[in-house]
């Protein structure tokens, strides 16, 4: 299984929902997080600031969660552990 620093270095794939707003970008991510194998890291932008509040609760219903949530000048970067 992957560990946090892992996040830092390299995600396995990289969801961009730039403009898009909650509760569309969870229902994206949750959808290829589905189609991941346990242990990669979906690294998901958004510009949706309750994202990163939002993203959390919703995960937590299952084995996949947040990891690390990184912010840029412009949008958010979240990546996502797939459990």
């Amino acid at each position: 299984m992957k560990r946090l620093e892992d996040a830092e270095k390299k995600s396995d794939r990289v969801l961009d929902l730039r403009g898009w707003s909650c509760p569309w970008c969870i229902l994206k991510a949750k959808s290829l997080l589905k189609r991941m194998s346990t242990g990669q890291i979906l690294e998901v932008l958004s510009t949706d600031p309750e994202a990163q509040i939002n993203f959390p609760l919703i995960l937590k219903k299952s084995k996949d969660r947040v990891i690390k949530v990184e912010e840029d000048k412009e949008y958010f970067h979240l990546f996502l552990l797939r459990g």
